[in-house]
């Protein structure tokens, strides 16, 4: 399977990714702040990032953008309790980048990370 990095700073939101996606077989990679969560895209160059948009040191979006900078194809998705268009505004000219909605079920979570890792997305879904 593959290694995925989850970056969230709400210890709830990360145990529960870890675990349904440890439970799918893939290696999980966490951080907790976008700073840990570059430093370990450097370190152990995952094949899937999942990000939180709202993380006390520097938002979701801007360690995207760092990530880009570091590596223009890594898939990526954000996820976000927030509702609104704003997000998918500042991400649209981004590649394979979704965004998932916080809340809307952990077995459509699973969905998406396998339908991300298994082919090009598009710049948001």
């Amino acid at each position: 399977m593959a290694k995925v990095l989850i970056a969230d700073d709400a210890p709830a939101v990360l145990d529960a990714l870890d675990d349904v996606l440890t439970m799918e077989g893939h290696e999980v990679v966490r951080a907790t702040t976008g700073g840990e969560a570059l430093q370990k895209v450097r370190e152990t160059r995952p094949q899937l990032a999942v990000l939180d948009v709202v993380m006390p040191d520097m938002d979701g979006v801007v360690v995207l953008d760092a990530i880009r900078r570091m590596d223009g194809e890594l898939p990526v998705i954000l996820i976000t309790g927030l509702v609104g268009e704003g997000l998918g505004k500042r991400v649209e000219g981004y590649r394979s980048v979704v965004v998932f909605q916080k809340g809307c079920g952990l077995d459509r979570f699973v969905e998406l990370v396998s339908k991300t890792l298994n082919g090009p997305v598009g710049p948001t879904q």
